[in-house]
């Protein structure tokens, strides 16, 4: 006889199920199933088959090894300069001062800003007439750079705007994390002579570990998705000095409307965060 207890449960939840794997399950398998048809919008034909052809077709693309170059580079100096500026700041506003709420206030605004704002402050300040970035040059002697004109001064650019929104994040975390270390870890230290520098080291730092790499998981995955602000302040260019893999992707789709080509695109991409998160997933456990 079957157990009421332990089925009504399943009834419960079923509801929701069928709006998770419609919403999710359902388009991902068309996706999936997209990536090996040819599907050309702009010529006004169906799809067809040509098996494994747009997986071909992106790995003897130059564009797209530029692309992965050049989300690397992205990644590695976003992330990079966020984690430690982020620790650097979480660690000096932890200890007590006048004023310490406003200041944890400011420093959150430019996370809570949406990234299309962002991206169009930024490219006012970086306007090489009359933006800001180009005054304050002027003001210490030097000439005015066409930032989002020259690539890597573009790509320097769209960085800067990244860190800058971003790095309030790492702070929330590493805050979130210095605050769940018991006080009697480090007033313990103190008594037995433990300089500042010694508790960060040998306290903090090990016990922040895991909260570290849940953070640089998070920037990680959200780098790879990253179009928005790039849309916003340089669209790609100029040529394709700032076109991330996510802009590639999203220009293939939303702009030449090779939707195939596109859908594998997205699996790469998916395929290439499931393995960053494995690794992290690993170093997490080792940090345990």
């Amino acid at each position: 006889m079957v157990n009421r207890k332990k089925i009504e449960p399943f009834f419960y939840l079923l509801p929701a199920f069928i709006v998770m794997a419609t919403i999710t399950v359902y388009p991902f398998i068309y996706n999936v199933l997209l990536s090996f048809h040819e599907w050309n919008l702009t010529t006004f034909r169906g799809k067809h088959f040509v098996g494994g052809q747009n997986y071909l077709g992106i790995f003897r693309n130059p564009d797209v090894w530029n692309s992965l170059r050049v989300t690397g580079i992205y990644l590695v100096t976003c992330v990079g300069f966020e984690f430690i500026l982020g620790l650097a700041i979480a660690f000096l506003i932890h200890s007590e001062f006048r004023g310490k709420a406003v200041v944890r206030g400011l420093l959150l605004f430019p996370m809570i800003m949406c990234p299309v704002i962002a991206g169009l402050i930024w490219r006012w300040i970086f306007n090489a007439e009359w933006g800001l970035a180009n005054y304050m040059v002027n003001l210490i002697g030097l000439s005015g750079k066409p930032w989002l004109v020259k690539p890597r001064l573009a790509l320097f650019s769209v960085i800067l705007a990244d860190i800058w929104q971003w790095t309030p994040f790492i702070v929330l975390i590493v805050l979130a994390g210095l605050q769940a270390i018991p006080e009697e870890l480090t007033e313990a230290s103190e008594v037995d002579g433990a300089s500042w520098w010694q508790i960060q080291r040998y306290i903090s730092l090990p016990t922040l570990k895991p909260v570290l790499l849940i953070g640089l998981l998070l920037r990680t995955i959200d780098g790879l998705r990253f179009v928005d602000k790039i849309f916003v302040m340089t669209y790609g260019g100029p040529g394709s000095a700032t076109s991330v893999f996510g802009f590639f992707a999203y220009i293939r789709g939303f702009k030449f409307f090779q939707m195939g080509r596109t859908a594998a695109l997205s699996i790469i991409l998916l395929a290439i965060i499931i393995f960053l998160a494995n690794v992290f997933i690993r170093l997490f456990r080792g940090a345990r």
